[in-house]
């Protein structure tokens, strides 16, 4: 009977043991998720930043290259859209700028030629070639333009790394 007592406090011990393990575990796992998703202090901005470029990077890390390449076109015409035309400029190719568009006032007396302050983009195709991805794009001003009068443009997008990117683009 002595015996039987022992082996049930034994068992009591060990099943308290694996309890308090999966305790400590779980708590372990928990606060490794809250702290993943605290977000950053507000008052610092480079910590804000690199808490929302990591996010971006995750996200675009889990996309097809169809839906990558639209993400950063969309990128680079929610810039023009919004008159951000140095932060368009600065997506720009190296050689395509000096070819096309020298100086950022080249650029900016440019881009109202192509692009309304509200564009409509339909992208019609994707292809790539080796490391770029040329997408075609129809474009037409999404509050007077008219049906059957969008223009063409051909986007040239070279992905160096997640969310580091040059584009270029016909000019028409």
């Amino acid at each position: 009977m002595a015996k039987s007592r022992k082996r049930s406090n034994d068992k009591k011990l060990y099943i308290l043991i694996v309890l308090i393990i999966l305790i400590i575990i779980l708590a372990g796992v928990f606060s490794a998720k809250t702290e993943e998703r605290e977000p950053p202090n507000p008052e610092d901005k480079e910590e804000v930043q690199e808490f929302i470029n990591t996010n971006i990077v995750s996200a675009l890390q889990n996309m097809e290259e169809r839906d990558r390449m639209e993400y950063y076109v969309g990128i680079f015409l929610g810039y023009v859209e919004n008159g951000k035309y140095e932060d368009a400029y600065q997506l720009l190719y190296e050689d395509f700028k000096k070819t096309y568009f020298p100086t950022l006032e080249s650029f900016e007396k440019y881009i109202p030629t192509i692009f309304s302050e509200m564009t409509d983009i339909k992208h019609d195709n994707i292809e790539r070639n080796g490391d770029v991805y040329v997408l075609w794009l129809s474009i037409t001003d999404a509050i007077d333009g008219k049906p059957g009068e969008s223009k063409k443009m051909n986007v040239v997008i070279k992905e160096n790394d997640y969310n580091d990117f040059v584009i270029s683009f016909s000019v028409i």
